[in-house]
């Protein structure tokens, strides 16, 4: 039986993992400089991206934060493609835990 690459699956994880890293350390350097984190007026994608555009470490902090919850999803839907042909079955649970996520992030919106 042929094994099934996950290529693609460890590429995913290492540039989302990378990349978090670095928008936390571009952060972390930011709130050193200045002494003391920016409040911000907003929790929406719009006030991260105007944040970090200005240079405020709550704005590079946020997008490590969306990057490093993205990576895993992005990971299983990379997972999903590789397995597709090979393991059906691994490729549709694959499908199934990026579903239950979404149920997850809907429930707590819902709640909160």
């Amino acid at each position: 039986m042929e094994q099934p690459t996950v290529r693609w699956t460890a590429r995913v994880l290492n540039l989302g993992t990378l990349l978090s890293a670095a928008f936390f350390l571009v952060g972390l350097g930011l709130s050193l400089s200045a002494g003391e984190a920016a409040a911000e007026d907003g929790l929406g994608i719009e006030a991260v991206v105007r944040s970090a555009l200005a240079f405020h470490p709550w704005g590079w902090s946020m997008l490590g934060v969306l990057v490093l919850l993205a990576t895993p999803v992005v990971g299983l839907a990379a997972t999903a493609v590789e397995l597709r042909s090979l393991q059906p079955r691994g490729a549709l649970l694959a499908l199934a835990v990026i579903g239950l996520l979404g149920l997850a992030v809907i429930a707590a919106l819902a709640a909160g």
